[in-house]
């Protein structure tokens, strides 16, 4: 179960982080919506962007893998609202480009 489900959360997220690189090469940081990535972007570049997502993703993930020998059930909870915000995260920069994409 952890390895895949941690391939999950991974594969979410990294779906949420080249989304928002297109999204923002072609509308700017403006399209985004967290305050707090805007922030992060704004402050820190790209690299601690990048950074930032990163450390938040393995930190997620070594604390699903502390916690499944023992709370089997809030390990799998914490993984699923980590999954859930990487789709959100996603599925929000596509459909915000999509919505402002131009029109021939």
């Amino acid at each position: 179960m952890p390895v895949v489900a941690i391939g999950f959360l991974v594969v979410a997220h990294l779906f949420d982080y080249v989304s928002f690189l297109v999204m923002t090469s072609r509308h700017g940081l403006g399209a985004e919506m967290n305050p707090l990535v805007i922030g992060l972007a704004t402050n820190y570049g790209l690299p601690g962007l990048t950074l930032a997502k990163l450390g938040s993703v393995v930190f997620l993930a070594v604390m699903v893998l502390i916690l499944a020998p023992h709370r089997r059930k809030a390990a799998s909870a914490l993984l699923l609202v980590g999954v859930f915000a990487g789709v959100l995260g996603g599925v929000s920069n596509v459909a915000w480009s999509g919505a402002h994409a131009p029109r021939y």
